[in-house]
């Protein structure tokens, strides 16, 4: 049985970094969309058994509903490594065989790349893929019971790749360009707008496309 986690944050407090360019609801709107974006993909893999979101957020549970995933409640926001490790935890008492962790905020990700992840664990212990910069760990696919301690954040990557090499866990590291772009910072909104505007055709199947749209960012971030 293999899940997929996604950690999600309280949307009304979301995005903070993009405080300089965006108001509070265009934030919120934001992040709810982006999250849409990857429980659809998530949702179109057949090989995935159980989609589980790790939050506190009340709307969240509507889309849990209408993507057929499970929550897992938590009291704070405590971040994304307390929330996938507690996913992990349960994951590990119910005898998963993989979990899949994944931000909220990969709005170009597409099911090819969910599946290229879990063909990579195939042969592997742990499969990890970078953020943009090549410093963040913007996926990570493992073996429940691989004994990797997880840091995400600043350098996480370089962090992971270590602690797998100093447990002797066959690790992948594997770049998805569409996964490595994670909107935490306006150059994020900058480079997305770019990629709406080469490939017309997300527009038509993305909210996050469709958001940007609506709101004139895609001028406005060009």
């Amino acid at each position: 049985m293999i899940w997929a986690v996604v950690p999600v944050k309280d949307f009304q407090t979301a995005k903070q970094r993009l405080r300089a360019v965006l108001a509070p609801d265009e934030r919120h709107a934001l992040a709810r969309a982006m999250l849409e974006d990857v429980l659809a993909a998530l949702a179109r893999v057949r090989e995935l058994d159980r989609l589980v979101l790790v939050t506190r957020e009340p709307q969240v549970v509507v889309l849990a509903r209408r993507f057929g995933a499970v929550i897992l409640s938590e009291s704070s926001n405590r971040g994304q490594t307390a929330a996938v490790e507690r996913a992990l935890t349960e994951a590990r008492r119910q005898g998963a065989s993989a979990v899949l962790a994944l931000p909220g905020d990969v709005p170009l990700i597409v099911p090819a790349d969910v599946e290229a992840i879990l063909r990579a664990g195939e042969q592997a212990d742990v499969v990890l893929v970078p953020s943009r910069d090549g410093r963040g760990t913007n996926a990570v696919w493992l073996r429940p019971f691989a004994p990797l301690p997880l840091r995400f954040g600043e350098d996480s990557l370089r962090f992971h790749w270590c602690a797998a090499r100093e447990r002797a866990l066959r690790t992948v590291i594997l770049d998805l360009p569409r996964v490595a772009l994670d909107v935490d910072a306006p150059e994020d909104l900058s480079e997305l707008a770019r990629q709406y505007a080469a490939v017309p055709e997300l527009a038509r199947r993305s909210p996050t496309a469709a958001l940007f749209e609506e709101r004139r960012w895609l001028a406005r971030f060009k």
